[in-house]
């Protein structure tokens, strides 16, 4: 059993970078926070309207999730629209 022992200094230190755009935190935190406040709008009217909690659960659920689905989707049109021009 032959093993070879390479010294600590052989081995190139590894460093911790940053991504190349660190903008895309706040942003991914801004369009979570528009998701909430259109589910809890949504759920609260559904609420308003008499439907049990678990139907305005639902309906709260399915805001979140569209609302997220279509700010997830203009980030890849925003980028393609600052590369044409």
């Amino acid at each position: 059993m032959n093993a070879q022992h390479r010294s600590p200094a052989a081995t190139p230190p590894t460093s911790v970078s940053e991504p190349a755009n660190s903008s895309w935190i706040p942003w991914l935190l801004v369009m979570v926070l528009c998701s909430v406040l259109v589910a809890v709008c949504v759920g609260f009217l559904k609420v308003l309207d008499g439907t049990p909690a678990s139907g305005a659960l639902l309906s709260a659920g399915a805001a979140f999730g569209g609302t997220a689905l279509l700010c997830f989707a203009v980030v890849p049109v925003v980028q393609q629209l600052r590369q044409r021009s």
